[in-house]
């Protein structure tokens, strides 16, 4: 029916640490008039542990999450403009929303 991702992140010396939990891939409900897939984030005090907020998004930010992946990636894995063969032409492919 659809699958579910646990991801958490923390940068050293950061204020918190935040998880997210997402579903995706339950694509009846679009039939449900519902999103097909949807998401929280927790966010927590890195130092009392404590629960900050927490965050409902339907994929919103997951999307853009998804699409800026790739561009960060090409941004720090990429040949600079002038270096021999680079190119001006790029293919996303398998990225998710851009």
């Amino acid at each position: 029916p659809g699958d579910c991702h646990v991801k958490g992140g923390y940068v050293s010396g950061a204020a918190t640490w935040t998880v997210k939990v997402a579903s995706v891939s339950f694509y009846k409900n679009l039939d449900r008039g519902m999103p097909p897939g949807g998401g929280v984030f927790v966010v927590m005090n890195a130092v009392t542990g404590q629960p900050c907020g927490i965050f409902q998004e339907n994929r919103f930010m997951t999307d853009l999450r998804t699409g800026a992946a790739g561009g960060i990636a090409l941004k720090h894995l990429g040949l600079p403009a002038d270096a021999p063969g680079a190119s001006n032409t790029i293919g996303f492919v398998g990225c998710g929303a851009i």
